[in-house]
Order: C-alpha cells, then structure tokens, then sequence
C-alpha cells in the first residue's frame, strides 16, 4: 500500500494521500481518530494483540473496521443499511433503476493487517512529529 502523508503550513492540517483504492482508510482515521497522534494507541494496541487467526471488529462513527484471518476491510455503515419500503406508485416509473444504487466507489477499503499496522504507527510518528 503505497501513501504520502501531507502537513499543509497554511492551514496547519494534517492529511495522508492513498491511492483510489485505499482512500476510505484515510477517510476512517482522520474523521475517527483526528489529528491526534495519542488518539490511534488504542486500535494498534488492539490489532497488535490479535493473534494469527483472530477476528475483530472496530465500530467507528462511520466506519466498521473488520479484521479476519490477517485481512482487513473497511466498510462505511451505509452498506449495512437496505431501503426496503416501496416508493408510491406515481414515483417508481419516474426513478430508472440505476438512479436507486447506492455507490458503493469510495465507501470499502481491503488491505493486509500488516500493512495497515504500518501505515497506523508511520502515521502516529508523523502527527506526533
């Protein structure tokens, strides 16, 4: 997994660059854990005790962070959520089915619990500056 982390001196922000595929993680730790680099022990305390074939699972403001035989994925809560009321008749026929999807682009993240592991503690020591 390849990352840029970012301090911008104007606004004084911290921010990391992933690639498209990764992007929600970024996402997950900045709207998570902020710009606090004590903020993030926790969760690598946590995932640094599983053991190599533990499961866990992180719920998040936003995010579901799941870790499963050494893999993680992240999923923003919305996927989680299925719209099973009908729309009245008058609207269905005006609504195309793809115009009802949810995009899903943006929103799951895969990746190595190594690599996450990684990218937590380069990010913390770079917050922590």
């Amino acid at each position: 997994m390849e990352y840029d982390f970012i301090y911008d001196r104007n606004t004084l922000q911290f921010s990391i660059r992933l690639a498209a595929e990764h992007e929600v993680i970024g996402r997950f730790l900045l709207d998570e854990f902020g710009q606090d680099a004590q903020a993030y022990t926790p969760l690598i305390e946590q995932l640094n005790a599983l053991k190599p074939h533990q499961s866990m699972q992180y719920q998040g403001k936003e995010f579901l962070l799941e870790v499963d035989n050494g893999e993680v994925t992240l999923s923003h809560n919305t996927l989680f959520y299925a719209v099973e009321q009908p729309l009245p008749e008058r609207q269905q026929h005006k609504l195309a089915d793809d115009d009802l999807q949810l995009d899903e682009q943006g929103m799951q993240a895969q990746c190595g619990l190594e690599d996450l592991l990684k990218l937590l503690r380069e990010w913390q020591q770079f917050l922590a500056g």
